[in-house]
């Protein structure tokens, strides 16, 4: 058997082994790296050989099914290839991955010291991945600040795009809406099936976690740069778990520089209730923050999340602990708030399905 053929057969193999090893598109470790360049060989040698690419056991026939099973599993050679995307990820951070067997069932997580227990793990379709720019459209990159450059651009397709702020220095893998509310629509926050932890010290807040085709956070300094453009609203779309959708929007929102990333918010409409009537103002609390702030660490370590925590309780937040127990939403559950919107159902104790944080520049 040629030599190709034994290389794509025993790659091939390592990756179906290893896979959950893979720590989520966009990331760049060593195992996706070289799946890439046996991708980039494969399509010189598929291109190259005139044999019949449906000819059992050929190389040409391995490659096709080997690309076809890197198109399966979303690996992004594209972003790969190119070293000044910055994606949301941030590596100091944990994130939970499982194999396809895995998400059968609900495992017990034992990775790390910040995850709060059993997660249990549900998995959720994402959305489509729509489009990234690449070639020429690379060199247009500067004038995406946001979503809403990309919609007017053309790109209406719900997806992951690229965009570069102002003063940020690297492009940011973000998540664009471009079908809700007219679209445009920057996503700095997004979860729906609990597959990453929340509960994390403010450094991870501070540049974000996670990965913008799943669940993730921006980041507060990106955030920051974002909303300080021009006048930004904030739309938030929230899901229960009967399948329930409302929403909040507000005409104001904007995050405020380090250290404290100040909250302003106003003008509330929507159908979920006011939930932010309280936070304006307020500054951003997470696990070791402001060791002289002891109500606002107290608050943080109370709600098990990163949010503008009210010292005297909160009626929302949105970062708060994944539960998956409908019926322990009540006050004897002993597990306190989870990801609470209070008003959605006038209920403390309520722990959202769904949530969508998303920004876009005043019409």
């Amino acid at each position: 058997m040629p030599t190709m053929t034994v290389w794509v057969l025993t790659t091939a193999l390592l990756w179906s082994v290893q896979w959950s090893d893979v720590t989520g598109e966009g990331h760049i470790d060593p195992l996706t790296s070289s799946l890439c360049r046996l991708r980039e060989e494969c399509t010189q040698k598929v291109n190259v050989e005139d044999l019949e690419h449906d000819e059992l056991g050929t190389p040409q026939a391995i490659c096709v099914d080997f690309m076809e099973l890197l198109e399966k599993h979303d690996v992004d050679c594209e972003t790969l290839e190119d070293p000044g995307v910055k994606p949301a990820d941030v590596e100091r951070t944990l994130e939970l991955q499982y194999t396809d067997k895995e998400r059968e069932q609900p495992p017990t997580s034992e990775k790390g010291k910040e995850n709060n227990g059993d997660l249990g793990y549900k998995p959720h379709p994402i959305d489509n991945p729509g489009q990234q720019f690449s070639g020429n459209d690379q060199e247009r990159m500067n004038q995406y600040q946001d979503c809403s450059h990309i919609y007017t651009a053309g790109s209406t397709t719900n997806g992951v795009y690229f965009i570069k702020p102002v003063n940020v220095r690297d492009k940011l893998s973000v998540y664009c809406d471009q079908t809700t509310d007219g679209g445009g629509w920057t996503v700095i926050q997004r979860r729906f099936n609990g597959s990453l932890e929340f509960y994390r010290f403010i450094d991870a807040y501070r540049d974000g976690f996670g990965n913008s085709s799943g669940e993730y956070w921006l980041g507060l300094d990106n955030i920051h740069h974002i909303t300080a453009q021009t006048s930004y609203e904030l739309y938030i779309e929230l899901k229960d778990w009967q399948g329930n959708v409302k929403y909040a929007k507000y005409s104001t929102f904007s995050v405020g520089p380090g250290n404290n990333y100040t909250l302003a918010i106003d003008g509330y409409s929507g159908t979920a209730g006011n939930g932010m009537d309280l936070n304006s103002g307020l500054n951003f609390t997470a696990r070791g923050s402001d060791p002289e702030a002891i109500l606002d660490i107290s608050m943080a370590q109370f709600y098990g999340g990163g949010w503008w925590y009210f010292w005297l309780g909160s009626h929302s937040n949105l970062n708060g602990p994944y539960f998956r127990d409908t019926d322990g939403f009540n006050s004897d559950s002993g597990n306190g708030p989870g990801v609470l919107w209070s008003p959605f159902h006038d209920n403390v104790y309520y722990s959202l399905k769904e949530t969508k944080m998303m920004v876009r520049p005043k019409g």
